[in-house]
């Protein structure tokens, strides 16, 4: 049997694991890589691509873009294989909604889910704007990134302007979240379908509390809440394997973000789980 896992980085270690995993069960892994894709509209490309595949189907951990054209280019990639009955986990309409972050708070919002409060324009005074209306505590983060790569915390005006105005020479949109109290920590909740599979704390020294940027696991024990919250947000942005983070705050948990290619060796420090069985059982029982 023969399967395809879409990947920039064929020998990154959550892809090496997750091949091996389909290895034990029989399966052959082809790696689908972005960079090195070239297409012949006029020929039947995407069709031989896929011939062999049992199940017609293919495991996303990321398109690894960071220029405009080669992101759009790369969820055409995910679109077009979708258009030839090629079943994606997670999908392109997954991808482009959870790793935008302003379309994943406007769907965040649109079904009731507690988030901290949000602004996104283009308009650099809006944004200055919008920094004083948030309380003047804010956290300005790029609409696309992950490991908490690009984020910042204004507190001072003066600093707030340097900043925006800045960016504003570089044609950035502005995304701005106010800051939200979480005790410099948050949670981080496996989700698998309709199923919350594991959690950990992420605890830092100061308030970004990605383990990228040194925070450090602990174990937690999800309850009823914490498992409702955060399949309810994976599901809303449509995202079949999600990474949700939460934090706790007086007013109780709010959700920051659902990751789509989420990240499991942190997790799987914490819990007995087999996180990438998980993973390789969840998406063959659901494609077939």
């Amino acid at each position: 049997m023969h399967t395809m896992i879409i990947t920039p980085k064929p020998n990154d270690h959550e892809v090496t694991i997750l091949a091996q995993e389909f290895n034990r069960r029989g399966y052959s892994v082809e790696f689908f890589i972005p960079e090195y894709v070239k297409v012949i509209v006029s020929s039947n490309y995407f069709g031989e691509l896929f011939d062999s595949l049992e199940p017609k189907a293919a495991l996303v951990r990321g398109f690894g873009a960071d220029a405009t054209q080669k992101i759009f280019f790369r969820l055409d990639l995910l679109s077009a294989m979708e258009e030839y009955g090629i079943r994606l986990m997670n999908s392109r309409n997954s991808l482009e909604i959870s790793s935008d972050k302003f379309l994943t708070s406007v769907y965040l919002e649109r079904y009731k889910i507690p988030t901290p409060k949000t602004v996104i324009c283009e308009n650099p005074d809006d944004a200055l704007t919008s920094f004083e209306d948030l309380g003047g505590d804010v956290v300005i983060k790029p609409l696309y990134g992950s490991k908490g790569i690009g984020i910042s915390r204004l507190t001072d005006k003066g600093f707030a302007e340097n900043v925006i105005y800045s960016l504003a020479e570089l044609n950035h949109i502005f995304y701005l979240q106010e800051f939200v109290e979480h005790q410099n920590r948050d949670i981080r909740v496996l989700v698998l379908g309709n199923k919350a599979i594991a959690g950990m704390y992420r605890v830092s020294d100061s308030w970004k509390t990605n383990i990228h940027a040194g925070a450090h696991m602990e174990p937690i024990e999800l309850n009823k809440e914490l498992r409702t919250i955060a399949i309810k947000s994976a599901q809303v942005t449509k995202t079949e394997i999600a990474g949700v983070d939460i934090i706790e705050t007086e007013k109780g948990f709010q959700v920051l973000e659902v990751n789509s290619i989420p990240g499991f060796t942190a997790l799987q420090k914490v819990t007995d789980i087999n996180l990438s069985s998980e993973i390789i059982e969840f998406f063959l029982n659901n494609v077939n």
